[in-house]
């Protein structure tokens, strides 16, 4: 993806001339006088930042472009809350997060809500995409990876059970990539993250540990290790980079984190939620696609086995 900002208004850069993050990105789709126009809505996982995902949704664009006929689909994605500097001081004072799990999932479901009643994603809703509209998108299809595929199911659970809240929202399919939708404190990752919090202060200065041991490094030397020996891009690691050194950002992803641990057990939507019929018409296409990697350090393996 060339990230050229001049030319066009599908990547968003928020302000502050050093930044290298995103904050949201706008992908629209070229196809004109389509029969109907969809809306594929990104969720991030945690950290929440949708610059980590910039490649993987051009080249979504890339197959959609190829594959478009009588559809036309525009990509959208945005961070989640609180992994800004910028927003987070916006709000003043006594106002800012960090932002629980259930707080994600009801913003990005107003955010999902508003842009499907209009055509064009961009800052100001696309009024310079080229495919704004007043008459709104005919579907949705939500994608997410890890606790952001958690986020899109928990959407459709909760626009299932209250439609009247977003009367003109059509969820036609949910895309779950790596999904941590069940048992995240059975995983890896979780149950190591679980061993810290029992030590007495960590819930409360979990976050300051971690300023402080990421104080001696300057940002240059931190892209410099993310690179070298993690093997980034040159790009990824300037965006991990700027998150670490950033003021709330890994306050942020230990508070959701920490909430993921305490809201994500048992699958908690049941069984109809998961019926593989859709509108009429479309029955034999799923409703949800899921995509599970061989190994994931937030998914236990038997917990994965369980649930397909």
């Amino acid at each position: 993806m060339v990230l050229d900002t001049t030319a066009s208004p599908q990547i968003l850069e928020p302000a502050g001339s050093n930044s290298v993050m995103l904050s949201s990105i706008w992908l629209p789709s070229e196809l004109r006088d389509a029969k109907r126009r969809a809306l594929v809505y990104f969720v991030c996982g945690n950290p929440g930042l949708v610059g980590f995902y910039a490649d993987f949704l051009d080249g979504l664009r890339g197959m959609l472009n190829a594959s478009e006929a009588r559809t036309a689909y525009d990509v959208y994605g945005r961070n989640l809350l609180g992994f800004s500097d910028a927003e987070h001081e916006s709000l003043g004072e006594g106002r800012a997060g960090p932002w629980d799990l259930d707080a994600q999932i009801e913003t990005i479901f107003d955010d999902v809500a508003s842009r499907a009643e209009l055509r064009g994603c961009g800052s100001d809703y696309g009024s310079s995409s080229g495919s704004s509209s007043g008459s709104g998108y005919d579907f949705v299809v939500l994608a997410g990876h890890s606790v952001g595929a958690y986020i899109a199911v928990d959407i459709f659970h909760r626009h299932a059970r209250q439609p009247d809240r977003a009367p003109r929202l059509v969820l036609r399919h949910g895309l779950l990539l790596f999904p941590t939708i069940a048992s995240i404190d059975a995983s890896p990752s979780g149950r190591r993250l679980q061993l810290l919090r029992r030590l007495p202060t960590f819930d409360a200065h979990g976050h300051t540990y971690a300023w402080l041991a990421l104080l001696p490094w300057p940002r240059a030397a931190l892209c410099w290790i993310m690179g070298r020996a993690m093997g980034f891009s040159p790009r990824t690691a300037d965006i991990t980079a700027e998150w670490l050194k950033s003021r709330y950002g890994v306050l942020q992803a230990l508070h959701l984190g920490k909430s993921e641990l305490d809201g994500i057990r048992e699958d908690a939507w049941g069984e109809e939620l998961w019926e593989a019929s859709t509108e009429a018409g479309d029955a034999a296409t799923p409703k949800f696609f899921l995509f599970y990697g061989k190994e994931d350090h937030w998914l236990a393996s038997h917990v994965r086995d369980e649930f397909i």
